[in-house]
């Protein structure tokens, strides 16, 4: 029964397995359905404010050429029925001077006037939204000659846009909760279906072997692929109830045979004995086969998942150990000094500043260390929060590269970095680091396994608005089969030797999910592998991870 009460974990994993596949599918499909929603209302907000511009602009073409503001004016202010619109503007072309001026405008009650837009009457030629208005602005044609003779603005409210958005979200959330809540009483059927029969047939075993009632058949298993141990226990413990009772009948038989049959007897008796070494033998491999079942199953999830996080924190945690050491072996040699009063100012500076270099990587390591293990925390996919400022990215790959030096001088290998010092991005830093750092592991644990000198290249570069950075190393390469599928989780060529495979891994959720861009890798065996990261050089402080 303590090797059956372990499965508990396989009842949770069904639970959380069909709750966040509900859940994601759900809130995907939620997300989509927003976006749509709020594009359409977005084109409906500018169609209305269009349509008026029209209207507006076609009735303002002869105020406009005979100056006819008080006309324009009365005109205007029966726009006050229409609660959507909030300013309007009319601008006259100067024919004298080619230059626009103010002519008429219109304020809703209780709606403070804008300044003249004059400046922005060019961009505002498509439908913007702005600080929960939409503004927009058209020219107004004569008609005759097709020449332009002013523009029109509009500014009007969403109000009424952000209350479908806000009655959408309620709603939103409602089905969510009810999803949640259904797929819950589904995971709960599905895990008592599963799991009950399971349960059943391993109680049976348990009770026909301890009782020794091996007439008894246990339950039949209602799956294909566990059904076939349960007829097996069954044909087993039909033959041991077989043997038990041949050996009944040969006890019986041996008693009332004559001390001539004494020769016969001891050989029955002896292959009686064989036999039953052998079942016995057979039900006691049974049992360790079950436990290995159980205990495999158990500790190859917890293996896959402990194997993970120990291989993506323990470079920062060595780091980090590395440093403190050297910082303590530092702080006992001057201490000595002190005692013995032969410190001298030049060694006090030297302590002062390995002291500073050490305290330095432990602190990045150490914060490293903890955005690895909040990143892990995270579902899926895979996601890593950051802060976004502005770096120099030469400056800041140097800095990855110092903060790594207790782990690369353990090795020959050289790391290059071709990069304006100039460049300058705006992004995620935290992410940055996690891919640079993961990706060089990557190259020491697996592409320079068997030598002695490796060489990495780290170019960066600027196109357009993309950042364009290569990851270079001369290793041995990748087989085709493996880097089909080399940044999906738990796939690695190490696998025997404490790799985890999901390194990769985390460099491509934070390369797409962080950073906002995408990674793709180029090798061949024994000529290095290369990989491409493409990302945006200056996020926007509203991107969401």
């Amino acid at each position: 029964m303590k090797q059956y009460k372990r499965s508990i974990s396989l009842k949770s994993a069904i639970n959380r397995a069909i709750l966040l596949v509900s859940i994601a599918t759900l809130f995907i499909s939620v997300s989509i359905s927003t976006y749509v929603y709020k594009q359409r209302l977005e084109g409906e907000s500018a169609y209305l404010a269009k349509t008026i511009s029209e209207i507006v602009a076609y009735n303002s073409v002869v105020p406009i050429s005979f100056d006819l503001r008080k006309g324009l004016n009365e005109f205007l202010s029966t726009l006050n029925n229409i609660s959507e619109i909030a300013n309007v503007h009319i601008y006259k072309i100067d024919a004298s001077k080619e230059a626009l001026k103010f002519f008429a405008s219109y304020n809703k009650i209780g709606v403070l006037p804008v300044s003249t837009q004059i400046e922005r009457l060019t961009y505002l030629n498509k439908a913007r939204i702005n600080n929960g208005y939409l503004e927009y602005a058209m020219a107004i044609k004569d008609p005759k000659i097709g020449d332009v003779i002013g523009h029109v603005y509009i500014r009007t409210r969403l109000t009424a846009y952000y209350d479908n958005l806000y009655d959408l979200l309620k709603i939103n959330l409602l089905v969510i909760a009810f999803v949640a809540l259904l797929a819950f009483l589904i995971a709960q059927s599905l895990r008592n279906r599963v799991l009950k029969p399971i349960n059943n047939f391993v109680q049976e075993l348990e009770s026909a072997s301890q009782d020794q009632e091996f007439k008894k058949k246990v339950s039949p298993i209602p799956f294909d692929e566990i059904s076939v141990i349960a007829d097996a226990v069954n044909e087993l413990l039909i033959k041991i109830a077989q043997q038990i009772r041949r050996f009944s009948l040969a006890e019986q038989e041996i008693t009332q045979l004559n001390q001539n049959l004494e020769e016969k007897v001891i050989f029955r008796t002896k292959a009686l004995r064989e036999s039953n070494e052998e079942l016995l033998n057979a039900l006691e491999q049974v049992h360790q086969y079950q436990s290995q079942v159980i205990q495999s199953e158990k500790m190859a999830s917890l293996g896959q998942m402990v194997a993970g996080v120990a291989h993506e924190v323990n470079t920062p945690i060595g780091l980090g150990v590395t440093a403190s050491t050297m910082l303590s072996d530092r702080i006992d040699d001057i201490k000595s000094k002190l005692d013995d009063k032969t410190l001298s100012a030049a060694q006090l500076a030297s302590f002062l500043s390995d002291s500073r270099e050490n305290t330095q990587i432990i602190y990045r390591n150490l914060t490293r260390a903890a955005d690895l293990i909040s990143s892990f925390k995270q579902v899926a996919v895979d996601q890593t929060a950051g802060v976004i400022r502005e770096i120099k990215l030469h400056e800041y790959l140097d800095e990855i590269i110092n903060s790594m030096q207790p782990t690369l001088k353990k090795y020959r290998h050289i790391v290059t970095i071709n990069c304006d010092e100039s460049l300058t991005i705006k992004t995620k830093p935290g992410p940055l680091n996690q891919i640079i750092i993961n990706l060089i592991m990557n190259s020491i644990t697996h592409g320079f396994k068997a030598m002695e000198q490796g060489q990495i290249t780290i170019n960066a570069t600027l196109n357009k608005d993309k950042c364009i950075v290569n990851f270079i190393d001369n290793g041995c390469g990748i087989e085709e089969k493996i880097k089909q599928k080399v940044f999906d989780p738990f796939v690695t060529t190490s696998r025997g030797e404490g790799g985890s495979g999901l390194g990769l891994h985390l460099v491509y959720n934070l390369v797409t999910q962080a950073l906002k861009g995408n990674i793709s890798v180029v090798s061949e065996l024994t000529s290095g592998a290369q990989f491409t990261i493409e990302f945006p050089a200056y996020l926007q402080e509203n991107s969401h991870d």
